[in-house]
């Protein structure tokens, strides 16, 4: 029964940590000592690094939808079995209401998130009531949203199937911050190459209004 995840968790090994890597080099110049939430936190990896650096980190996640297939044979096998190596905290919510007080944590940090949550805004209401920054890493650094393309392409390495892929352009993102009374504190253009795979990217450095 635990064949699976061990030998899941030793193929994505290189890759997830090395991806992780590269987003806790981009968040942590605006990253403060404390609580982090990672929601939405996929495989692990940038929670269990950024335990091992000292953070006191929660993960937080749904339940995979039927189309889901990267996260019920990926993604969730791999965290749950990291989490429990790294003594992370994980927990899987309702996609509505975070199961956590106000103020509960110092950040949260939603990387490569919000395009595939049927309601993202709700989604941002939330982080911003249980923390006191958020972090958010997008698809797409230009003033349009990405295209067909670059949809396919995030459905298939997502292996992700009859879900949202709300990608939004740079001006409405910001508008739909601004209407979850958040205020963009700094904001930077990226890019990345996993799997032979070139993707343009954008950090938002977010505080609550």
């Amino acid at each position: 029964m635990n064949l699976w995840p061990r030998m899941i968790s030793a193929a994505y090994a290189p890759l997830g940590w090395r991806r992780a890597g590269f987003v806790l080099d981009l968040i942590l110049p605006h990253l403060p000592p404390g609580r982090v939430l990672d929601l939405g936190a996929g495989t692990g990896h940038t929670a269990a690094l950024l335990t091992q650096k000292g953070w006191a980190v929660t993960m937080a996640d749904v339940s995979p939808h039927t189309g889901a297939l990267g996260q019920r044979l990926v993604a969730h096998p791999i965290a749950a079995r990291l989490g429990r190596e790294s003594g992370v905290p994980r927990v899987l919510y309702d996609g509505s209401t975070l199961p956590f007080p106000d103020r509960s944590f110092d950040v949260v940090l939603l990387a490569f998130v919000l395009h595939h949550c049927p309601h993202p805004a709700a989604v941002l209401r939330e982080a911003a009531r249980v923390s006191r920054r958020v972090l958010v890493l997008e698809d797409g650094n230009g003033e349009s949203a990405p295209n067909r393309l670059d949809r396919v392409t995030d459905a298939l390495i997502n292996l992700e199937f009859g879900h949202p892929h709300g990608e939004r352009s740079r001006l409405e993102w910001l508008g739909m911050f601004a209407a979850c009374g958040l205020g963009v504190e700094q904001e930077q253009g990226f890019t990345s190459r996993f799997g032979g795979l070139r993707g343009r990217h954008r950090l938002y450095v977010l505080n609550r209004l």
